[in-house]
């Protein structure tokens, strides 16, 4: 029994396969080893996981998962799976690499993700072989979901925001500026709260303004990011993540005025990963 996993800080999705075929997904919460210790993850597993799932006869564990860019991040990963994958053999890697071997497979090329945060990186069909540091929420994250929550909240708070959208943010979100710095500084995982304004974005895109704040965000992520890259607008360039995804008409105007062609767009690594793996449906 194989189970493959990618996991972001919202959300993991899981793949269960048996001799080269896909028995069962499931989608659980998600964890980042900078913010979750061993036991926190092992409640979300135990919480989430289904009643079918019997841990016991899970053979390996291959498992991609931000936050997992350094040996002590991936060892609190492992001790978690550890004390419920006792006979498992246990894998772990950044979700960068799974970005790569999702959407680029055994080719080079530059791999993307855009979810809640944002990180990219260069791959030679093997392995990563340079990355621009991913800043987080605080001071990166740029095309990502919290980047759209920052741009948003501080266009709205500046009233930069035109009149009848800040009307509809308003009644979607009454909160008073107060409420809203609360959920900032004082409570956990700011950056899921800021991502958590994509949806509206996604639902207002009818108003230019939207629009002309999601082609920033994307701007700001091909000039930080991809332009770092060597001969970029030459290579294979993939994207991977729910902000790539659910606004990719826009992404791929942005790109193409930056005279980037992507290749491939896909809203989360899972079935590219079992195409990796040699796993059928």
């Amino acid at each position: 029994m194989l189970l493959i996993a990618d996991s972001g800080s919202t959300k993991t999705e899981w793949s269960l396969a048996s001799e080269g075929k896909l028995l069962m997904q499931f989608k659980t919460a998600g964890f980042n080893p900078y913010y979750s210790s061993p036991d926190a993850i092992l409640h979300i597993l135990q919480r989430d996981f289904p009643s079918s799932m019997v841990p016991a006869d899970i053979d390996e564990i291959i498992y991609y998962g931000s936050g997992c860019s350094t040996p002590a991040n991936c060892n609190i990963v492992s001790n978690a799976f550890r004390q419920l994958f006792s006979h498992a053999k246990t894998t772990i890697n950044h979700d960068l690499l799974g970005a790569a071997h999702a959407l680029l497979g055994r080719n080079s090329g530059i791999a993307c993700i855009l979810g809640t945060g944002s990180n990219s990186c260069a791959y030679d069909g093997e392995n990563i072989t340079d990355k621009v540091p991913s800043l987080g929420y605080l001071l990166g994250d740029e095309g990502s979901g919290v980047h759209i929550g920052k741009s948003l909240l501080k266009a709205y708070l500046y009233k930069e925001m035109p009149d009848q959208l800040a009307k509809v943010f308003e009644k979607q979100f009454p909160w008073s500026l107060a409420d809203i710095l609360d959920a900032l500084y004082r409570k956990e995982k700011p950056g899921s709260f800021l991502a958590g304004f994509a949806p509206f974005a996604r639902k207002n895109l009818h108003f230019p303004f939207m629009k002309d704040l999601i082609s920033q965000v994307f701007d700001a992520f091909i000039e930080v990011q991809l332009s770092k890259y060597a001969d970029y607008q030459k290579q294979s360039i993939g994207f991977t993540g729910s902000i790539a995804f659910q606004f990719s008409d826009i992404l791929h105007e942005r790109l193409l005025q930056h005279g980037i062609q992507a290749a491939k767009i896909m809203a989360s690594p899972s079935d590219g990963l079992l195409d990796y793996y040699g796993i059928s449906r």
